[in-house]
C-alpha cells in the first residue's frame, strides 16, 4: 500500500534529480575551455514502484540517481593516441632532416659547394694556363682548402645534431618518467573514491590527459578491467577498475607500481663519426641499477622518441653484417667473413666499438682486415674481446665455440631510415674516394714537385701527435692486410679531413712530370691535366663525378624531408578527424548546454510545481476536510 504522501516524495526526487543535473550542467559550463575536460551527465532510472493491490497493479515513486558519468569512448582514444603517435615520430624525423637539408643549403649558397667547385675548376683553368705561376698555384691551394673547411663544417654541424638529438631524448625519457608517476599517484585516488561508490571523473580525465602526452612520445597500450572479488558463484565487481599502461608489451604503470625509465651513455661508439657518450635508454632496475634495454626502434614502437632515434641513428640499414668464421680464445679474438665485402672507402664501424655475436655483445679493442685489388675489405678479426659480467663490469670474453661458429655477426642496428650516420658515411665516402685518387696524382713515382721531390699527399689528416698522417701506398700491393691503427684512408672522415702542411710551401705543388722539371720545362702540365679530368670524372663514385656526388646527397636529403613531411601532413589529418570525432562525443558545447540549462530549469519548475499542488490537497484534506 503506497504512503498517502507518495505524491510529495515523487516530487522531491524530481527536484533532487533536477538539482543534480543543473549542477553538473554547470560543472560542464565551466570546464568548457579545460584542456582534457569530458562532459559528464547524471544518470537516472525510474524509483522501484510499489503495489497498490489495485486493477492497475504497480505505482511509479519518482526518479532515483544512479551516478554522473563522464562521456568518453575509448575506441576513440585508442585510434588518436595511435594516429598522434606515428604523427610525432614523422613530424620528429621531418624536423630533424629539415636541419640537416638546412646545412646542405648552406652549401648551396655563395659558400657552399657549389660555388667553392666552381672556384677550384676557375683556379685550375688559370692553374692550367700559367703551372709555373706562384699566384696561381697559391690560388689553387687555397680553393682547395676552403672546400675543405666547408665539408668539414657540415660534418661538425651533423654532430651538433646529433648531441642535441641526444639531450633531447634525455629531457624526453625524464618527462616521461613524471608522466608515469602522475598516473601511478591519480590511479590510487581513483581506486580509492570508486571503491567506495563513487565516480572520479574529474581524476579520469586529468589521467586520459597525461596518457595523450604519453602517446606523442611513445605508442601506448591501455588496459581497464574491472576488479572482481572471490570466484564463481561468490564473484562480486567492484565499482573500482584496474587501469594500466603499456609500452609495447612492457608495462609502464598500473595500481601497484609505477616503472622508471634512464639514459645510460655508451661506453663505445657504433658508428665511427658518432660523438662520444651517445644514449640508450633502459629500464631502471632496484637501487637506480641499469635494467633491460627498451628497443625504441622496434616496429611495434612508434612515437617522438622513435623519429629522433632514427634521425640521430639511421643508417639505411647498411651496417657491418657477416658471420663467426672461427674464434682465439687465448687472445680472445674472433673472425668474422662477410659474404659481399665493404670497400675502405664506405667503412663505418669504429677502431674500438661493441659487435654483437650471435647474439651476444662484446667489446673489441682493435681490427684488423683483409682487402682485395679492388680495396675491398672481407675478412676481419677483431681483438681484445671483453664482456659485461653480471655486475656489467669488463671481463675477457668466453665463447662457446661448438655453437657460436656460422652464427651472424654484426655492428649496430639496421635502420631503415637515411639519419645521421647514413650522410657521416657518405661524405666519408667522399673525402676518402677524392683524396685516394688526389693523392696517387700527386705522389705519382714519375712525377716531381717544383724542388725535383717526389710529391706528398695533398689530402690527409693529423695523428694524435698532431702529424699529418702519410698516406702514400697505405695499400700496398694488389691484396694485403690493414688494421684500425694503420695509416690508411679509413683514418680520413668528413671531421678531420684536411691539406698537408706541406701544401703552405708553394713549390711542393707536383704538377709536371719529373723528366721535365729537371729539364726545365717548368710550364709541363700532365700530372695537372689528369687532375682536371679527375674533377669531371663520371666514374668515380657511383653517382658520377664529385659533385654530383654532393648533388646526390642533398637530392637524397630533399626527398627524404618531403616525404617524411607528406607522412606527417597525412597523419595530422587522420588525427584530426579522430580527434573531432571524439570531441563531439566527449567536449562541451556550450550551445547544448544552454538547452540543457532551459529544459532542467523547466524541469525543476515542473517538479516543484508538484510539491506546490500537492502541498495544497493535502492540506485540504487534512486541515479542511472533516
Amino acid at each position: 500500500m503506497p504512503s498517502t504522501f507518495l505524491g510529495l516524495n515523487t516530487g522531491l526526487s524530481g527536484i533532487n534529480y533536477y538539482q543534480a543535473a543543473l549542477n553538473t550542467t554547470a560543472h560542464n559550463a565551466a570546464n568548457a575551455s579545460t584542456k582534457g575536460y569530458s562532459r559528464q551527465q547524471v544518470l537516472t532510472r525510474a524509483s522501484m514502484a510499489v503495489r497498490v493491490h489495485t486493477a492497475y497493479g504497480m505505482m511509479g515513486t519518482g526518479v532515483s540517481v544512479t551516478g554522473i558519468q563522464q562521456i568518453r569512448n575509448a575506441y576513440y582514444d585508442t585510434k588518436y593516441r595511435a594516429a598522434m603517435s606515428q604523427y610525432s615520430e614523422y613530424r620528429a624525423l621531418n624536423e630533424q632532416l629539415l636541419q640537416l637539408q638546412s646545412y646542405l643549403n648552406e652549401m648551396q649558397s655563395e659558400s657552399g659547394y657549389t660555388a667553392l667547385m666552381t672556384r677550384v675548376d676557375k683556379a685550375l683553368q688559370d692553374l692550367h694556363a700559367n703551372p709555373s705561376d706562384a699566384t696561381y698555384r697559391m690560388q689553387f691551394i687555397r680553393a682547395m682548402g676552403n672546400f675543405v673547411e666547408l665539408i668539414n663544417e657540415t660534418s661538425n654541424n651533423y654532430q651538433k645534431t646529433q648531441k642535441d638529438i641526444n639531450d633531447e631524448i634525455a629531457i624526453h625519457v625524464d618527462h616521461i618518467n613524471t608522466i608515469s608517476k602522475q598516473i601511478f599517484s591519480l590511479n590510487k585516488q581513483i581506486m580509492t573514491i570508486e571503491a567506495k561508490g563513487g565516480n572520479a571523473n574529474d581524476l579520469r580525465d586529468q589521467r586520459e590527459l597525461l596518457v595523450d602526452d604519453l602517446s606523442e612520445l611513445v605508442n601506448v597500450t591501455v588496459i581497464e578491467t574491472p576488479i572482481v572479488y572471490g570466484q564463481g558463484a561468490d564473484e562480486i565487481k567492484a565499482n573500482a577498475t584496474r587501469y594500466e599502461v603499456r609500452i609495447g608489451n612492457e608495462l609502464l604503470v598500473d595500481e601497484i607500481e609505477y616503472k622508471q625509465l634512464m639514459v645510460v651513455p655508451r661506453v663505445e661508439k657504433v658508428n665511427q663519426s658518432d660523438i662520444d657518450g651517445l644514449y640508450d635508454v633502459y629500464w631502471k632496475g632496484f637501487n637506480e641499477s641499469v635494467g633491460d634495454p627498451i628497443n625504441f626502434l622496434g616496429i611495434k614502437i612508434t612515437g617522438k622518441i622513435k623519429g629522433l632515434l632514427e634521425a640521430r641513428d639511421g643508417n639505411n640499414e647498411d651496417i657491418f653484417q657477416g658471420t663467426i668464421d672461427s674464434f682465439n680464445t687465448a687472445e680472445p679474438s674472433v673472425k668474422i667473413t662477410l659474404p659481399d665485402g665493404i670497400h675502405i672507402d664506405r667503412l663505418n664501424i669504429p677502431e674500438s666499438g661493441v659487435i654483437t655475436l650471435n647474439c651476444k655483445q662484446y667489446y673489441y679493442g682493435s681490427w684488423e682486415a683483409e682487402y682485395d685489388a679492388n680495396g675491398v675489405l672481407n675478412d676481419f678479426i677483431f681483438h681484445d674481446l671483453q664482456m659485461l659480467d653480471d655486475d656489467r663490469n669488463l671481463i675477457p670474453a668466453t665463447f662457446n665455440t661448438v655453437l657460436d661458429t656460422g652464427k651472424p655477426a654484426t655492428i649496430g642496428v639496421a635502420i631503415d631510415v637515411k639519419g645521421i650516420p647514413y650522410y657521416m658515411q657518405e661524405l666519408n665516402e667522399f673525402v676518402r674516394t677524392l683524396s685516394k685518387r688526389m693523392n696517387d696524382i700527386f705522389t705519382d713515382p714519375d712525377g716531381a714537385d717544383a724542388n725535383g721531390d717526389r710529391g706528398v699527399d695533398f689530402f690527409t689528416t693529423k695523428d694524435i701527435y698532431g702529424n699529418d698522417l702519410v698516406l702514400i701506398d697505405s695499400l700496398p700491393g694488389p691484396s694485403g692486410s690493414m688494421a684500425s691503427g694503420d695509416s690508411t684512408y679509413y683514418r680520413l672522415t668528413g671531421l678531420n679531413w684536411s691539406l698537408n702542411d706541406a701544401m703552405r710551401d708553394i713549390n711542393k705543388l707536383v704538377v709536371s712530370k719529373k723528366d721535365d722539371i729537371e729539364q726545365g720545362n717548368v710550364e709541363a702540365k700532365e700530372l695537372l691535366d689528369k687532375i682536371m679530368a679527375s674533377f669531371s670524372d663520371r666514374t668515380m663514385f657511383k653517382q658520377g663525378s664529385p659533385t654530383q656526388f654532393l648533388h646526390a646527397i642533398t637530392t637524397a636529403l630533399a626527398v627524404d624531408v618531403y616525404k617524411y613531411e607528406s607522412f606527417a601532413i597525412n597523419m595530422d589529418e587522420v588525427s584530426y578527424i579522430i580527434n573531432n570525432q571524439r570531441m563531439s562525443l566527449s567536449s562541451v558545447d556550450q550551445n547544448e548546454e544552454t538547452t540543457n540549462l532551459i529544459m532542467l530549469k523547466q524541469g525543476y519548475n515542473l517538479s516543484c510545481k508538484i510539491i506546490s499542488v500537492m502541498n495544497e490537497i493535502y492540506d485540504k484534506l487534512i486541515n479542511q476536510t472533516g
